[in-house]
């Protein structure tokens, strides 16, 4: 789960709303 914790450090306001349907679509 490396990459999960690069995309968060990448920026929190942006990724914000673009890991939630990321996190939806791999499960």
């Amino acid at each position: 789960m490396e990459e999960f914790q690069v995309y968060l450090e990448l920026d929190r306001s942006q990724q914000h709303d673009f890991l939630y349907p990321l996190l939806f679509r791999e499960y």
